[in-house]
């Protein structure tokens, strides 16, 4: 008989088969929580991917819609009619020293530019031609994505100033009332009952039965020039893509601002945004100027047109905007045609995921101008 000291000596640890045996299930274990973390951890950076895809589209829609709704608010303006009309039609979107030409371009709340999308050749999108504005030196071929439209966009800002407000200097202000206005340049004075300038008493009163009438308020004037650019980071001058080595290749949605007397910014909006196009409500009929608004029309469209014949018949926008992702997917071929609007944009044939985004909006002040009671 074997003692039993002996037996329990024999059953203590394991034998080499053993524990190559509980290794290897260990390992293929390891293995599978190893790949449900990598699948897991890709999934999540897809949906994050994907988010901000959206949101980015989203809010580049919003921002343009927004700022359409505003499009010709001048204040207590309402007769545009008053103000003189510029020489050159369309007013030219980057004008930044003269205010009297700002003032001309009221009749313009807005205009855009046309880029032609090549639905068989990515490569041969044409840009939009600005030539003829100053605005080529700001949106150069490196600084201008093909294919993409440019919107321009004039309007006042919502928040008048108080007669206790400062009137930044050399910074663009409108003073209007319901049948005239200017375009006055601050001088860093408070306003009190001037101009902008502080100084010139105002001429221009509102007329709402006060004795006596209080001068009409003081907006600043703003005009924003919608692009498109081949990167998000330029290292040019103003912050311009150049197409240097080094310059990211994130297309994004920018705009020029008039900031200030000689000077517009280039202001980046939204990554991600591949393309940015337009077609425009216009209202043509009745094309007798009725005797009861000053206008042709009656604020309904009558058709939708990329090309506009006269902008000043603009009531409405359709807006379209395919945006990325700003990261690559692995694995990941983009093969579909994307329809904005009236123009395709082809297969590009990447690993970039895109969606497509649409909005229409009315442009409530020219259109209501031309509302006949």
């Amino acid at each position: 008989m074997t003692p039993l000291r002996h037996l329990k000596r024999r059953q203590t640890g394991f034998s080499l088969m053993e524990l190559m045996i509980a290794m290897t299930i260990g390992i293929l274990l390891l293995t599978g929580l190893a790949l449900i973390f990598k699948n897991s951890s890709e999934a999540n950076r897809e949906l994050q991917k994907s988010a901000a895809q959206i949101e980015n589209g989203r809010y580049a829609i919003d921002t343009i819609v927004e700022d359409l709704r505003l499009a010709g608010f001048y204040g207590h303006l309402h007769d545009v009619s008053q103000i003189a009309k510029p020489g050159t039609v369309p007013p030219n979107p980057c004008e930044a020293s003269n205010a009297a030409e700002l003032l001309k371009a009221f009749w313009f709340p807005v205009q855009g530019y046309r880029g032609t999308i090549d639905a068989a050749n990515p490569a041969s999108d044409a840009r939009p031609v600005i030539t003829a504005t100053s605005c080529d030196t700001l949106l150069t071929n490196a600084n201008l994505k093909p294919g993409s439209d440019i919107l321009v966009v004039r309007r006042a800002d919502t928040n008048a100033l108080a007669a206790t407000d400062v009137a930044t200097a050399n910074v663009f202000y409108v003073q209007s009332g319901a049948s005239g206005a200017e375009v006055q340049l601050g001088d860093g004075k408070a306003i009190g009952t001037y101009k902008a300038d502080g100084a010139t008493a105002s001429t221009l009163n509102l007329t709402n039965g006060a004795d006596p009438a209080p001068p009409a308020p003081i907006r600043k004037l703003r005009v924003h020039v919608y692009f498109v650019a081949p990167c998000s980071v330029g290292t040019g001058a103003n912050g311009a893509c150049t197409g240097t080595a080094g310059e990211d290749t994130i297309p994004t949605l920018k705009r020029l601002e008039l900031t200030g007397k000689d000077t517009i910014s280039i202001v980046p909006l939204v990554e991600g945004v591949d393309y940015l196009k337009l077609e425009y409500g216009v209202d043509t009929s009745p094309s007798a100027v009725s005797a009861q608004t000053g206008y042709i029309g009656d604020a309904t469209v009558d058709s939708y047109t990329t090309a506009p014949a006269d902008w000043t018949t603009v009531i409405a926008a359709k807006v379209y905007v395919l945006a990325r992702n700003t990261q690559l997917t692995t694995g990941y071929l983009d093969n579909k045609t994307y329809t904005l609007g009236s123009a395709a944009v082809p297969a590009r044939n990447d690993a970039y995921k895109r969606h497509a985004f649409a909005a229409l909006t009315q442009l409530v002040n020219p259109a209501g101008r031309r509302e006949i009671p």
